[in-house]
């Protein structure tokens, strides 16, 4: 298998990036003199949340259904035969009843692992096409990506929190001061929805691109999964069905919203994946 150094460099440069912000973060709380303990405390409770209960919380949300195997004996073959093809455990298959083309995969680790497909992308695609996104959502699972947007998150609202604790000692002596107490409240949001959300959709792009490849490899048809992104990308689908998938949205193969430019986009552009999935295909037919 050939290695795509560039983009293991920049992904290291990224994650790499967030456990410094995280550590500056822990060092800025201590630094403040906030308590060692409550700090543990704090970090340790915010990520034990995210990371047990999001998956659930987005299925719960989407109103995603588990499907057995006698319901929908298609999928399970796919996704049964690409597990194996990666080397990982058969994840759970559900449906969201969403005319949106669209699909995700949550789930902590491998034994709580879920991959959702909509009613929309189930009418749509032919069965390469479904082969290729399938096995770009079992990409995300083999590469443990939850974890890594969970792990993201968390840090952007632990940072969020300092920004929040170190204005509100900048902007008063007065604890009880409320107008000191919103212009804080008022720069922590702002952070966590600009440069916050610069960091969680860096983060997201570079998992897709990540899992673009890995279904192109597991398939040994980058066509597929291109064929499928044409199809399900750009076209104009309800509001309501797009904000029925809103909070896995960082999770989908495909954007649900649009964004007005590529930093505050969870998804890369989809000629930039194309042409990455064209040169995934080069190496691997050598031309």
């Amino acid at each position: 298998m050939v290695i795509d150094w560039g983009m293991t460099l920049r992904k290291i440069i990224v994650y790499g990036a967030l456990f410094i912000l995280f550590m500056i973060a822990i060092a800025f709380l201590w630094a403040l003199g906030v308590n060692a303990y409550l700090i543990a405390l704090l970090s340790g409770g915010f990520l034990f949340i995210q990371y047990f209960f999001s998956d659930k919380l987005v299925l719960w949300s989407t109103g995603a259904r588990i499907l057995e195997e006698n319901e929908a004996p298609r999928l399970h073959r796919i996704v049964e035969n690409l597990s194996a093809e990666m080397g990982i455990p058969k994840p759970r298959i559900a449906v969201v009843q969403n005319d949106m083309p669209n699909a995700f995969a949550t789930g902590r680790n491998y034994k709580h692992s879920v991959v959702a497909v909509t009613t929309g992308i189930l009418n749509r695609l032919n069965e390469k096409e479904m082969e290729g996104v399938l096995a770009h959502e079992l990409s995300h699972v083999k590469n443990r990506d939850m974890f890594v947007v969970t792990f993201a998150s968390f840090i952007v609202s632990v940072i969020s929190y300092i920004v929040y604790f170190a204005f509100t000692m900048l902007f008063s002596r007065d604890e009880n001061n409320f107008g000191a107490s919103m212009a804080a409240w008022f720069v922590s949001m702002l952070f966590s929805n600009t440069i916050g959300l610069i960091i969680i959709n860096t983060v997201s792009r570079y998992r897709e691109y990540g899992a673009d490849r890995g279904s192109a490899l597991a398939t040994k048809n980058p066509d597929g999964l291109i064929s499928a992104l044409k199809k399900i990308s750009g076209g104009e689908y309800r509001k309501e069905d797009a904000m029925g998938l809103e909070s896995a949205k960082a999770l989908c193969i495909s954007p649900t919203g649009g964004a007005f430019m590529e930093l505050f986009s969870s998804h890369p552009p989809l000629e930039k994946r194309i042409a990455a999935l064209e040169k995934v295909k080069a190496e691997m037919y050598g031309y």
